[in-house]
């Protein structure tokens, strides 16, 4: 089962944007899915948004929020 992770700080997209997020990732895998081949797996696409606490990730070794 293909599963794609995103990390975003909390309370930085809203409910329904996360809905978009979710749509336009599975679109997107789904998509290459079926131009190599393996047909149509959107059923199977995962997608797991994880919310970070402030100060909770980092981009290029600085702590972000």
């Amino acid at each position: 089962m293909p599963t794609i992770r995103v990390t975003v700080p909390k309370a930085a997209w809203s409910k329904d944007e996360k809905a978009q997020i979710v749509a336009n990732l599975t679109d997107g895998l789904n998509t290459v899915a079926g131009d190599a081949g393996k047909g149509d797996i959107k059923q199977y696409i995962n997608v797991h948004i994880e919310e970070t606490a402030e100060g909770g990730y980092a981009m290029g070794g600085n702590v972000v929020g």
